[in-house]
């Protein structure tokens, strides 16, 4: 059965800010999809390069272009959300390339699993030559995206589909410069419903020095200990040192002195898999191994701060190293 006559509209939302160098391919990696039910909300945030010209030149009914004063990315992707009419809504950024199924799987997915409320795909890495040098390779469980996302953002940007009903629900894009806008959106999405990612690689991101996103200072210092320290406490219900603890040696944050025990990190860290374990009883195997391997992160941060503590104490550098080579956790130096 054909997609675009059998499946709901899809809003794609691509924000513009002097892109003209990536736009054209960019626009046309959204228009050859072979999943055709779209429309294409382009703003462009009052870029000064040849942006507004490269979009005036398309002709394709089912594209919406608006032009506004700058506004800094997430309040013009919230003007974006405002303007859509699909069940679903995707993103994609200027200088990014969905591949022709990408539309088509995600629809698909969404589909067949109704309880899956935001939904990202893997993505090659490539350069401003178009070449490619690495792989996002992020997870495609859900109940590990939920731990994930308490640390870090397992989700390309560009990637994303989501339902608008859910959107609407969990409210939009935070314009707080600092927070990563999408990381904290993410963050809520997985709060009210199961998120996760597709295995197939759908997107190229190009990584340059001239992304929108690095082209406005939307975001801060600490801004991904922050938003772990958010989520902790949204998670556990309460807010304490143990929790700003664990997030700074997660993040290695130099300026937050940190004096405890490593079987208390552990601890936490047993209580948060044990309420994602409650939320995702069957993936109950998958979030034991997860947590196994954070408790590995956690031991080998505590390692790494030792050796910088002991770094001109050469006796105790050196019985530090001995005893992580007989595989001595980190618990029995931390106290030393």
């Amino acid at each position: 059965m054909d997609a675009s006559q059998s499946t709901p509209l899809v809003s794609v939302v691509l924000p513009v800010y002097n892109g003209a160098a990536y736009l054209r391919e960019s626009i046309d990696s959204i228009l050859s999809q072979t999943y055709k039910n779209i429309e294409l909300i382009i703003i462009n945030d009052g870029s000064k390069d040849k942006s507004e010209e490269i979009c005036l030149s398309y002709t394709d009914n089912r594209i919406r272009y608006f032009f506004q004063a700058n506004i800094g990315l997430a309040a013009t992707l919230n003007n974006g959300l405002k303007l859509c009419n699909g069940k679903y809504i995707a993103r994609q950024d200027q200088d990014d390339i969905s591949y022709k199924e990408r539309f088509a799987k995600q629809v698909d997915f969404l589909e067949k699993n109704e309880a899956v409320i935001l939904l990202g795909t893997r993505a090659n890495i490539i350069s401003e030559t178009a070449a490619k040098f690495k792989t996002h390779n992020h997870a495609t469980n859900s109940a590990v995206l939920r731990f994930d996302l308490l640390f870090n953002n397992p989700f390309v940007h560009s990637t994303i589909m989501f339902r608008k009903n859910s959107i609407e629900k969990v409210g939009y894009y935070n314009t707080d410069k600092s927070i990563y806008e999408d990381y904290e959106l993410w963050s809520r999405f997985s709060q009210n419903g199961r998120v996760t990612n597709l295995p197939d690689i759908l997107l190229d991101y190009r990584h340059h020095e001239q992304g929108l996103s690095k082209n406005t200072s939307y975001s801060e210092n600490n801004t991904l200990y922050n938003q772990t320290v958010k989520n902790l406490e949204n998670l556990l219900g309460k807010s304490d040192v143990l929790i700003t603890d664990l997030a700074a040696l997660i993040h290695g944050k130099k300026d937050v002195i940190i004096n405890t025990p490593f079987d208390k990190f552990k601890q936490l860290l047993i209580e948060i898999s044990s309420i994602i374990i409650n939320e995702y009883p069957e993936d109950k195997l998958i979030v034991e191994k997860r947590l196994k391997q954070y408790i590995r992160i956690i031991e080998s941060r505590i390692y790494n701060m030792k050796r910088r503590i002991f770094k001109n104490n050469y006796i105790r550098l050196f019985f530090l190293i001995i005893r992580n080579k007989l595989h001595l956790t980190p618990a029995k130096l931390i106290n030393d």
